[in-house]
């Protein structure tokens, strides 16, 4: 794990398409820049020290299991797996060492950037050597964002990205207007763990019309449709379509400066949290030998009804 206080010289890599600018850097496999036409749509930090003095994930990919698993602990194969705590009793994104603070390796192949992690058996509690692959493709309009593992032991594998947009550049998300393809969503105790229900997203989390944001959201959105999400702000849409069956929508309530609450909302494709725990779910489980590969794809456009 790379600290606040080592010296590091993360390389950066960047990609350039018709419309689109990406720049990444190798701690985290971090989006330090997504620009469309020129335009910044992601947030970012001023310097390489900040993505390690904060806990925003900014931009970063997190791993091996996006969310919380409760308790910090899981049984697999008749075995149980003590984890690396770090959010009170539960496990975060991975726990303490997550990938956001692991330098990847990187290459170039034509349209994309390849950033690979090995990471070994025990790795903050989880079983089996894994080996993680990503990739960043740019089209002319459009980022993918491809994920990939191996284990060579049964493990849970549910990576995910940890982009913040803002599609106006700069100053609060909640007047964007989003729709999301989901009837229902996961109810949580308060330390946000999931009970186990599945709510119909009624009210405040009906998205199944355009409408602004309007208030703060840490939720997990059952998709049941594509696109999975679209977000309009200004006179640029964003369109998000996946193969996960979830997506967790956080609106940034708890950003740290020099961000502002509210200043971006993250959008990440995932399983649902805590299924491991919860037999009406579907477990991301990674059975030694088997490739895992999922997606996720932002389509950027200028709006036209604007």
């Amino acid at each position: 794990m790379i600290t606040e206080n080592d010296q590091f010289h993360p390389n950066t890599r960047s990609l350039q398409s018709k419309n689109l600018f990406l720049r990444v850097m190798s701690l985290g496999a971090t989006v330090l820049e997504l620009r469309y036409r020129g335009r910044p749509v992601v947030l970012s930090y001023p310097a390489p020290d900040d993505y390690l003095r904060h806990t925003a994930y900014l931009g970063a990919v997190v791993g091996r299991v996006a969310n919380r698993i409760g308790d910090g602990s899981f049984t697999l194969g008749g075995r149980r797996y003590e984890l690396s705590k770090n959010e009170g009793k539960n496990t975060l994104h991975g726990g303490r060492d997550s990938w956001d603070r692991r330098l990847w390796d990187s290459r170039v192949e034509a349209d994309s950037l390849v950033y690979t992690l090995c990471s070994p058996d025990g790795d903050n509690g989880f079983p089996g050597r894994l080996r993680a692959e990503l990739r960043y493709t740019l089209y002319d309009d459009a980022l993918r964002i491809d994920f990939y593992g191996e284990s060579d032991a049964d493990t849970l594998f549910a990576p995910t990205t940890h982009l913040y947009f803002n599609l106006c550049g700069a100053g609060s998300v909640l007047d964007t207007r989003v729709r999301i393809d989901a009837d229902g969503y996961l109810e949580v105790d308060d330390a946000l763990i999931p009970t186990g229900r599945i709510l119909p997203t009624a009210g405040d989390f009906d998205f199944s019309a355009s409408r602004p944001i309007g208030r703060h959201f840490d939720h997990c959105f059952v998709l049941s449709g594509a696109p999975a999400l679209e977000a309009v702000a200004g006179d640029l849409r964003m369109r998000v379509e996946t193969d996960f069956p979830a997506l967790h929508f956080y609106t940034g309530e708890f950003l740290p400066p020099p961000h502002t609450p509210g200043e971006g909302f993250a959008v990440e494709p995932e399983f649902f949290p805590d299924a491991i725990h919860h037999p009406s779910f579907d477990a991301p489980i990674l059975r030694a030998g088997e490739c895992f590969h999922r997606h996720v794809v932002y389509t950027f456009s200028e709006d036209s009804e604007n």
